[in-house]
C-alpha cells in the first residue's frame, strides 16, 4: 500500500464513481476546487495541500481514466467529457480547477470545452494541447519495456526520470516513486485513445475568460517552463508564478509555497 505524502488531512471524503466511471472523492465545505493529477499518478499526489484546502473549501479530486481507481480506457473518449461526468456526479455546477502536468493540459481543455462550468483555474508545470514536444532521450528505454509488456519495469525507469525527480524537497521521494509503480497498468495501454480538443488549446487560449493562475519550478524540463510561459502569455489576465529550485513535481517539491499560492489564488486574494 502507498504511505500518504506528508500532512495527509484525517478527514474520512465521501467516495463515488461517475457514470464514466471514474473513481471521486469530495471533502471539505465552501466553493468547489477540483484537484487533477498528472500521467502516471492518481489523486493522492494532492495529500499536502488537502488540509488547508478541505479547511475552506469544497474539494474534489478524481483519477484520471486508467489511473487510480478508475476504469481502463476501452475506446475513444474526452478527458474533458469525463470530467464532466465527475462534476455531474457530485452536483457541482461551475468549480475552479487545480491541475499539475497532463491534469494541467486537462483543465485548460475543460476551460475551453465547457467555458460556464469553470471559476478560476490554477495550471501548474503544464502540458498545452497543440504544443510540440521536443525529443527526450531518457524516455526511450521507458518505452521499450513498455512494448515488451513489461509495464513494472516501464514504470521503475519512468520513476527515475527527470520529470518525476523532486529537485528540492526529496523527503517524500520514496512515496512518490510507490506511487508511481503503484500506477504501472498506464503503461500497457498501447494506444492513446484520447480524443484531442479541435483546435487544440494553444490555437484557442484567448477564449479562456476565467482567472489564471501558472505555476512552474524553474528546474523543470525547459518545454515545460516555455509551456507556462505560452500560457501566462496567450490566457489575458494570467498570473505567472516560479517556483525556485522546484521540478516538475511542484505541488510536492515546494509544497508549501505552492499550497500558499493556491488558496490565496482561489480565495480571490
Amino acid at each position: 500500500m502507498v504511505a500518504c505524502l506528508p500532512f495527509i488531512a484525517n478527514a474520512q471524503p465521501r467516495t463515488g464513481t461517475s457514470s464514466a466511471g471514474l473513481y471521486y472523492e469530495v471533502s471539505g465545505a465552501g466553493d468547489p476546487v477540483v484537484l487533477i493529477h498528472g500521467f502516471s499518478i492518481d489523486r493522492r499526489m494532492w495529500d499536502p495541500q488537502m488540509p488547508a484546502l478541505q479547511g475552506r473549501f469544497t474539494v474534489i479530486r478524481y483519477d484520471l481514466r486508467g489511473h487510480g481507481k478508475s476504469d481502463p480506457p476501452s475506446s475513444p473518449y474526452s478527458t474533458s467529457d469525463d470530467l464532466r461526468s465527475v462534476l455531474d456526479a457530485v452536483d457541482v455546477r461551475r468549480a475552479a480547477l487545480v491541475g499539475l502536468s497532463a491534469g494541467a493540459q486537462v483543465a485548460t481543455d475543460f476551460a475551453l470545452a465547457y467555458p460556464d462550468r469553470v471559476t478560476r483555474l490554477v495550471l501548474t508545470a503544464p502540458g498545452v494541447g497543440g504544443m510540440a514536444m521536443p525529443p527526450l532521450p531518457w524516455m526511450q528505454p521507458v518505452l521499450q519495456a513498455a512494448t515488451a509488456g513489461e509495464p513494472e519495469r516501464a514504470a521503475s525507469l519512468w520513476a527515475e526520470t527527470p520529470i518525476m525527480t523532486l529537485r528540492n524537497d526529496t523527503s517524500a521521494a520514496a512515496t512518490l516513486r510507490e506511487l508511481v509503480m503503484s500506477n504501472s497498468r498506464v503503461w500497457t495501454f498501447r494506444t492513446n485513445p484520447v480524443q484531442p480538443l479541435t483546435p487544440p488549446a494553444i490555437k484557442r487560449l484567448s477564449e479562456i475568460k476565467v482567472p489564471a493562475l501558472v505555476i512552474v519550478g524553474d528546474r523543470d524540463l525547459p518545454h515545460i517552463v516555455e509551456a507556462a510561459n505560452v500560457l501566462a502569455t496567450g490566457i489575458a489576465g494570467a498570473k505567472l508564478v516560479t517556483m525556485p529550485g522546484a521540478g516538475h513535481i511542484v505541488n510536492i517539491d515546494a509544497r508549501e509555497r505552492f499550497t500558499e499560492q493556491v488558496v490565496r489564488f482561489l480565495a480571490g486574494r
